[in-house]
């Protein structure tokens, strides 16, 4: 068999997260993706939506239990994405895959059946990670969805969370080029692109339609229209001035290789809060860019010889 041209596309694939309220219209954008679209609906409510789209839908598995599970979820994808055409997996969503992995682990670290309280995620770590080689493999498009909370802080201060950890976002970063926020504006309902691997951030696009038809195109001419292979090369190796929120900071601070994990680099990132306490985000920005440039200047400075070695005779 000949080897195939290599297809270069004008824009980088659609490796996307995108999270928001529940019922903000996470799964009517999924809609908009390029189909074949399959579905992990692990919400069990995308039914609700499908006839939004112009393209064809497939469900994983017509067993509930099958889209909340990630081996099973593997297994279905090796069982029979081979020659299926589809061109995008939505996984709607990664909360409901997740968060029963999280909480298990919680119940028997209360309950003292856990000796390490940290290896009790460990399901939860590998799970994220199955699903994550898993799906990519298959190069297709991918959007994972998740959701946001509103809650209060120990400061009885009301603040809004997402269902994914910080550790968790950092982990899945790697699978990712775009990260977007559903955002709202009065009774207007847009998009926020919080963090874009070759584009442009922190542009927020508003739906028109109601029905976010043909954002994901809107989406990629705003982020990467006009920019030559070389700007987004300078755009993936420049530094960050600021971040849409701390689990982005996180995230690029674990992809810089200077720390042990996604873990070590959370822990550092609190330690550096608590020493230097900043009275504003922006400042804790400059701070967590420093700490990180400091970390890679070290790890990637030759070895200094040691007095002995410096004085040896030749």
């Amino acid at each position: 068999m000949a080897f195939k041209k290599l297809d270069i596309k004008k824009f980088p694939p659609r490796q996307w997260a995108l999270v928001g309220a529940p019922t903000a219209g996470k799964s009517t954008f999924a809609t908009q993706m390029e189909g074949p679209i399959l579905v992990v609906d692990s919400d069990h409510r995308f039914s609700e939506v499908a006839h939004h789209s112009a393209s064809e839908i497939y469900e994983l598995s017509d067993n509930p239990a099958d889209n909340v599970d990630a081996e099973r979820i593997a297994a279905a994808l090796k069982a029979n994405m081979k020659g299926s055409g589809v061109k995008t997996v939505v996984v709607d969503s990664l909360t409901s895959i997740l968060t029963p992995l999280v909480v298990r682990a919680i119940m028997d670290n209360d309950a003292g059946v856990n000796k390490n309280r940290v290896s009790a995620f460990k399901d939860k770590a590998l799970a994220m990670r199955l699903l994550q080689d898993t799906i990519t493999g298959w190069g297709c498009d991918v959007l994972w969805i998740y959701h946001t909370r509103e809650g209060m802080s120990g400061q009885a201060v009301q603040r809004e969370t997402t269902s994914i950890s910080a550790v968790e976002l950092a982990r899945l970063r790697r699978s990712l080029n775009m990260q977007l926020k559903m955002v709202t504006k009065g009774d207007k309902r847009g998009i926020l692109v919080e963090w874009s691997r070759r584009g442009r951030s922190g542009i927020t696009l508003w739906d028109e339609s109601g029905k976010w038809l043909g954002f994901p195109e809107r989406i990629e001419q705003e982020v990467y229209g006009g920019l030559t292979g070389e700007d987004m090369e300078r755009i993936e190796g420049e530094d960050p001035t600021s971040f849409a929120s701390v689990a982005i900071a996180i995230a690029w601070g674990d992809e810089k290789g200077c720390f042990r994990d996604a873990v070590h680099t959370q822990n550092a990132y609190e330690e550096l809060k608590r020493e230097k306490q900043p009275a504003t985000a922006s400042v804790m920005w400059s701070l967590w860019i420093a700490e990180v440039n400091s970390r890679v200047a070290e790890k990637n400075a030759p070895p200094v010889e040691s007095a002995e070695e410096l004085f040896q005779p030749a």
